[in-house]
């Protein structure tokens, strides 16, 4: 009679060497690591490119920012760059193209704008790019008086695009940043996904949101950050020989321009200020000049008011006389009345 195996009298003569072992605790943790690097590896490497994907405004800045880095103090036939630089108010109230127009026989006009920035911002978005060699005759900052007296920055995105890791300690200190949001900062500046992470989930909200850019217009908040004047003038005082020293340091010229604003910003005390502290401020509106139709919603200039602005603005510059690195003309402005605006078109 024929002999006959059952299954389990077969898998118990396979022999134990065949049998899948148990993956060891240690050999997990390095599975998900492994997984964990090669994930964060590939955010790093995607993020700037889905942003530059999704957003116009990060191709602009892009692009901006590497025209920046060309600047030196003179073209090749001998003229003046003047580099503007600044927020939302610079990119709303002042015509790029219109300027352009109006000064290049005299002038280089290039601009780097970011939006939501503040002085912080800006003053050590500024000592970067010089020490990386930016150097224009002239540098515009564009800031409303409350924004010259502000704390805030633009989080992980100023850390990682304007703040330097030289300056990662004096940015500390002058932003007042508790050890949580000073180690967020640090490791911003190195990470291209935790500075571009939130824009990149603003950009998704306006794909998959309808009107959401009407909507986040309508809710922003532009009232003073500064609301006390006495803070704000302090502030003001100690910052506006902050910019005559890093403009000493790199041998450029920093002229602080204010905008219009239907509010009293105090610009003209910050002014006073100014001429004490070896910087130009140019106030080309004195609080409450323009009226409320020329403003977009309250805070920024519509067409009409940029068209106003701008002219003004290529005015003031096509009177700056430079010679070598050195301005010879006063920092007071004389304003033109409303009612001479077509003068200036």
């Amino acid at each position: 009679m024929p002999l006959s195996t059952s299954n389990s009298e077969t898998a118990s003569a396979m022999p134990l060497g065949n049998a899948r072992r148990p993956m060891s605790a240690r050999t997990g943790l390095i599975a998900l690591l492994t997984g964990l690097a090669l994930i964060l590896l590939a955010l790093e490497v995607v993020s700037p490119l889905i942003l530059t994907r999704l957003s116009r405004i990060e191709r602009r800045v892009e692009t901006e920012t590497q025209a920046a880095h060309t600047l030196r103090p003179f073209t090749s036939d001998g003229r003046p760059t003047v580099l503007l630089v600044g927020n939302s108010l610079l990119l709303e109230g002042v015509q790029l193209d219109a300027l352009q127009r109006t000064l290049s026989p005299q002038y280089d006009v290039s601009r780097l704008a970011i939006e939501q920035t503040h002085y912080l911002d800006w003053y050590f978005g500024l000592r970067r790019l010089l020490e990386e060699g930016v150097r224009p005759s002239v540098i515009v900052l564009t800031l409303a008086t409350d924004q010259l007296a502000s704390r805030f920055t633009l989080g992980e995105s100023f850390a990682h695009r304007q703040m330097s890791a030289l300056d990662f300690p004096l940015a500390v200190r002058q932003a007042k940043l508790d050890k949580t949001t000073a180690s967020t900062y640090w490791f911003a500046h190195w990470s291209n996904w935790l500075a571009d992470k939130g824009f990149i989930r603003q950009d998704v909200l306006i794909l998959l949101v309808p009107n959401f850019r009407e909507l986040a217009a309508r809710i922003a908040d532009h009232g003073p950050h500064v609301g006390d004047p006495a803070v704000l003038l302090e502030m003001a005082k100690q910052r506006l020989p902050e910019l005559h020293d890093l403009a000493q340091t790199f041998g450029v010229k920093i002229v602080l321009l204010v905008p219009p604003t239907l509010r009293q910003d105090y610009s003209q005390e910050v002014q006073d200020m100014g001429d004490k502290a070896g910087v130009q401020v140019w106030v080309l509106s004195p609080p409450g000049e323009f009226p409320p139709n020329l403003f977009s919603d309250g805070f920024h200039l519509n067409d009409r008011g940029s068209e106003i602005f701008t002219a003004r603005l290529g005015n003031r510059i096509r009177t700056v006389i430079v010679n070598g690195s050195t301005f010879r003309n006063s920092a007071k402005t004389t304003f033109s009345p409303l009612g001479d605006l077509d003068k200036d078109r």
